[in-house]
């Protein structure tokens, strides 16, 4: 009886009901490889994300800054005194002759100076800063540990860049100035450097003076910024006025752009009081 029922054929139902069970069941497992392989994608995309943010989480010319992440500074004394260069132009150059001030007697600390006047980074055709600090860093035996930068009273103007001429102040010209500011600030760090210190420019006396190197100052801080903090912003446009918040003729000579002797001093106590907290030095006084 029993073996009669197995050997009997299957109806038209259960042959239509067997179909849908099997269909039933390779969708089942089509969602499960489906379950899987996303599973596995979204692993990958994990792992790539990590991995780029270890690298740096960007290409190009990201790819090649130095890292940011700051390292322990030494304590400098008379017998290792900290070894600090100081460059600019004619405006840096009333805040140099104050470091030179401030320095004198301290054997804690020795400052290379350098001066050129009207030079800056948009005409490498009259004086080529890069060229020059690159050469300067090269003949050094010993390489500096930090570094105080003042470039902007002879920046503010049309340049050529690539064998195109380029307006002040345009998305072009902002973008070829901002990357002059970081490959300076990057030869020195790809060299050793601990600490920069770009100092901005004052306020000026002369309204559309005044505004563009305003705007270069905001070039200045930002590339400060991508690469804090190794590198940091002297705010020169606050330092010199204070605590007034407005220009200060007291503070310039009479052509409202060059500082008084007085006027480059309180610059150079800005970058040195930075130093000295950085370095764990006593603070500089006259």
């Amino acid at each position: 009886m029993d073996r009669d029922r197995e050997d009997t054929p299957r109806t038209s139902d259960d042959r239509a009901a067997a179909r849908e069970q099997r269909r039933r069941q390779l969708r089942r497992r089509r969602l499960i490889a489906l379950g899987v392989l996303i599973g596995v994608l979204v692993l990958l995309i994990a792992l790539i994300v990590l991995a780029s943010r270890g690298c740096g989480g960007s290409s190009g010319a990201d790819d090649a800054r130095p890292s940011p992440t700051p390292t322990a500074l030494r304590t400098p004394t008379a017998a290792e005194p900290l070894r600090m260069a100081a460059y600019g132009e004619s405006v840096g150059g009333g805040v140099l002759l104050g470091l030179k001030t401030l320095t004198e007697g301290r054997k804690d600390i020795r400052i290379h100076r350098f001066v050129k006047v009207a030079s800056g980074l948009t005409r490498p055709d009259f004086f080529d800063w890069p060229a020059y600090l690159k050469a300067d860093i090269d003949k050094r035996k010993a390489p500096f540990e930090a570094v105080a930068l003042m470039f902007g009273a002879n920046d503010g103007q049309d340049t050529e860049s690539g064998g195109k001429q380029l307006t002040f102040g345009s998305g072009s010209w902002k973008a070829m100035y901002a990357g002059r500011v970081g490959r300076v600030m990057d030869l020195y760090l790809k060299r050793g450097v601990k600490r920069i210190y770009w100092v901005g420019m004052p306020r000026m006396g002369i309204g559309w003076f005044n505004r563009r190197m305003e705007l270069m100052n905001g070039i200045y801080e930002a590339e400060a910024a991508r690469r804090a903090s190794r590198v940091e912003y002297i705010d020169a446009w606050k330092v010199v006025d204070a605590p007034a918040t407005t220009y200060q003729a007291k503070f310039r000579q009479s052509d409202g752009v060059h500082l008084t002797v007085e006027g480059g001093m309180k610059v150079a106590e800005a970058i040195l009081e930075t130093v000295a907290r950085d370095w764990h030095l006593p603070a500089f006084t006259e």
